[in-house]
């Protein structure tokens, strides 16, 4: 194979692994149709770091835990990390006015 056959191939590989991970990581769309449960489920262990790559910046923080707040078509998604900035709970729940 030539060089830069095998170059586009390997180009082509990594463009498809790193398309089927950000699509596989929930949106908060999805997120918000789940129970707390499901979605401290999908969502656990994943960091504060990927939250934010994913998600943006969130809406609002928590004040005494560490956590932050997603709001989302009338809904709030309250995210609480570890000390080591992994997710370890969630609780969705409607929007507090």
């Amino acid at each position: 194979m030539e060089k830069g056959t095998l170059f586009v191939f390997a180009f082509v590989i990594i463009a498809v692994l790193l398309s089927s991970c950000a699509a596989s990581f929930p949106t908060k769309a999805k997120v918000v149709t789940l129970s707390s449960e499901e979605a401290a489920e999908i969502l656990k262990d994943k960091t504060n770091e990927e939250m934010n790559d994913h998600w943006g910046k969130p809406d609002d923080m928590l004040s005494g835990f560490y956590g932050d707040i997603y709001e989302y078509n009338g809904k709030s998604i309250v995210i609480y990390y570890d000390a080591d900035s992994k997710v370890t709970d969630v609780l969705v729940s409607d929007q507090q006015n």
